[in-house]
């Protein structure tokens, strides 16, 4: 097989939940994969979730809820494959899950049997959800008559060993692809491997933290120089705006990667772009598509170095903000106090979530999470503090917005009845922020939107 020819399509918990979801997966692979895709699953929506509880019984030494919350998941595992396939299949698994089922309530009594839980039998408790998904995928494909390879994903994501939230290695990744998954694409039509689950380069297993899976993906789409990454997902890309909100937000077709991470830190609920970093630092595309409707085209995240026209792509907001507007009372040290009260939010441990800053003058905006009295006493007692609360930002993302100025006056004049306590723009190329009184949030997210995307 030669570079760039794979395709990898990941698919996360609400898209294997059931026999019905998995065998969409495989007609979406059949018809998006290309030549030899590799697919990569999470565990059944629900999965971790029970295994995470599973683990803490653990911790407080309940067995008889722990052997419960697994009675639970061979019930319904076995119900998946049963729906699957019927009893006289030569593709059912049983055995295979038998026995994974069977290691995982050894491993709960073993735990129970010592009295100490440690962070890597916790990792190894909550591998089971992805080991076991994959499993009874790779039967759905086998039963639809495609010939398919299962690969444990711990054979292939090298970590380091901070369990529960594990870093790849990615010099000890890049090999993994022509030395374990390529020799399963040269045999089978599909390869089927586990998100989120890893191991140490001693072969200890471990998790990448919650999400994960879209991480495993990158680093899959890395490993095999893939020719493109699909993230398939329940929502049809990254949206105009929260469709909640705006009813006639649309999909975004394409954006950068920092367009992406602007918009994850501004409250976006897309995947979080740093997962995806490994591929887009090897230029791999990543595709965000609907399972649950494959014929939209979804959103392509493309490396920053991608041309795109000027113009904003995407909306969001975010709320509960507090702007903290600092003055200065002593003319000649205007700076150096101003440069005292600004290093006093992160003394506090309060992230500044956007500010403006003139010679003796600054706007803030934080989270009222982190506002607290203390920190108000300390910048008090060197400035002059004027406090307003119930803000938010309503954060514009897009391209060329430095070069072309000309576009703030779309934003600018589709809210002229509502009061701009804080604008930010010019500091980046791709981030234009406006901060208005929380209480005008959804009017303003609404006329933007109309202004922005008709």
């Amino acid at each position: 097989m030669s570079e760039r020819d794979t395709i990898v399509l990941k698919f996360g918990g609400t898209s294997v939940r059931d026999a019905d979801a998995m065998r969409r997966v495989v007609k979406i692979t059949k018809e998006n994969g290309g030549q030899t895709p590799v697919v990569v699953t999470s565990a059944c929506a629900g999965v971790t979730n029970d295994l995470v509880a599973c683990g803490n019984f653990c911790v407080e030494r309940n067995e008889a809820e722990a052997i419960t919350i697994i009675d639970k998941l061979t019930e319904r595992h076995l119900g998946i494959l049963d729906d699957l396939c019927h009893d006289g299949s030569p593709h059912r698994c049983d055995r295979q899950l038998g026995l994974l089922l069977d290691e995982l309530r050894q491993l709960v009594r073993g735990v129970m049997l010592l009295g100490e839980t440690t962070p890597r039998a916790i990792d190894t408790i909550l591998s089971f959800g992805e080991r076991l998904s994959s499993t009874i995928l790779t039967t759905a494909f086998r039963e639809a008559g495609i010939n398919t390879g299962l690969a444990d994903s711990r054979q292939v994501i090298s970590t380091d060993g901070t369990h529960g939230s594990a870093l790849p290695i990615i010099s000890a990744i890049e090999p993994k692809g022509s030395e374990v998954i390529q020799p399963l694409q040269k045999s089978h039509d599909v390869v089927i491997a586990q998100g989120f689950i890893g191991s140490t380069l001693e072969g200890v297993t471990t998790t990448i933290g919650r999400g994960g899976s879209d991480h495993s993906a990158a680093l899959f789409g890395v490993a095999l120089g893939a020719k493109e990454i699909q993230i398939w997902t329940d929502v049809d890309g990254v949206m105009t705006a929260d469709p909640r909100l705006v009813p006639e937000a649309k999909a975004v077709p394409e954006m950068t990667f920092t367009e992406a991470r602007e918009l994850a830190w501004f409250g976006a609920k897309i995947i979080h772009p740093d997962t995806i970093l490994p591929a887009l630092a090897k230029h791999i595309p990543v595709v965000i598509r609907n399972s649950h409707s494959p014929s939209a085209p979804g959103t392509r995240i493309c490396p920053d170095d991608h041309s795109l026209s000027p113009g904003f792509h995407s909306l969001t907001i975010k709320r509960d903000l507090i702007l903290v507007e600092i003055a200065t009372r002593n003319p000649g040290m205007e700076r150096e106090v101003l440069d005292r009260a600004i290093g006093l939010f992160a003394h506090y441990q309060a992230p500044i979530e956007c500010a403006v800053i003139a010679e003796s003058r600054a706007s803030v905006l934080v989270s009222k999470s982190v506002w607290n009295d203390r920190l108000h006493v300390r910048i008090e007692s060197i400035c002059n503090v004027e406090i307003r609360k119930e803000m938010a930002i309503l954060c514009l993302i897009g391209s060329g917005l430095r070069d072309t100025p000309a576009l703030l006056s779309l934003p600018l004049t589709a809210l002229h009845n509502i009061p701009i306590r804080l604008l930010a723009a010019g500091s980046s190329d791709h981030v234009v922020l406006l901060g208005i009184d929380e209480a005008d949030g959804d009017n303003g997210l609404q006329a933007l939107h109309e202004a922005l995307f008709p």
